[in-house]
């Protein structure tokens, strides 16, 4: 009886659904009140916000496809990923009407848990995107190229000078990367 009941409890794990982003975006908060009570990097939210500029060809791609499409971003305002990105995604979603809701860490562990980055963590910034009340895609943490070179470096690079370099990367791209990941990702519909 007990092998059934670990057979079966293993099953009901395995195949439970995905949280509910639907109704997490309804819980979520607007950019501009998550920008105006984001007191962590403070400068760097307010700096990226006002350089957002995102490219024309990907406004026009997401306005092509951004009917009905909604997105929820799990972010914290201490996290150099969010910083770096939402920012211009902001921007993007604003340019393109497309709604855009922010959760904290604490409300969104579900989805971070259930979309964990390519070495397994939650982590923030995790972008979802909702259509039709139903996840259409999923972002997390970092572009693919920066994810790839971070995870690469993590035994042969010590930390500071990790981030370091991380932080330099997201500068100069300033979210082309990250915005043209998530258009593709709009555009599978």
């Amino acid at each position: 009886m007990a092998v059934l009941l670990t057979l079966l409890l293993a099953c009901f794990l395995q195949q439970a659904p995905a949280p509910d982003a639907a109704t997490l975006f309804d819980r979520g908060v607007t950019w501009d009140d998550f920008l105006a009570n984001a007191t962590a990097q403070k400068t760097t939210w307010h700096a990226n916000a006002d350089r957002a500029a995102p490219p024309a060809e990907l406004v026009d791609r997401l306005k092509r496809v951004g009917s009905g499409l909604r997105i929820l971003v799990i972010a914290e305002p201490a996290c150099t990923d969010s910083v770096n990105t939402l920012p211009y995604l902001a921007k993007l979603a604003f340019l393109t009407d497309v709604p855009l809701r922010i959760v904290d860490r604490a409300t969104g562990m579900p989805i971070l848990e259930h979309h964990q980055s390519p070495d397994g963590r939650a982590a923030t910034p995790t972008v979802v995107l909702i259509r039709e009340g139903v996840e259409a895609g999923v972002w997390v943490e970092r572009p693919a190229v920066l994810q790839a070179w971070y995870l690469s470096m993590m035994d042969k690079l010590p930390q500071e000078q990790r981030t370091a370099r991380k932080l330099a990367w997201y500068d100069w791209d300033r979210g082309d990367t990250t915005l043209a990941e998530i258009v593709a990702l709009a555009e599978k519909k």
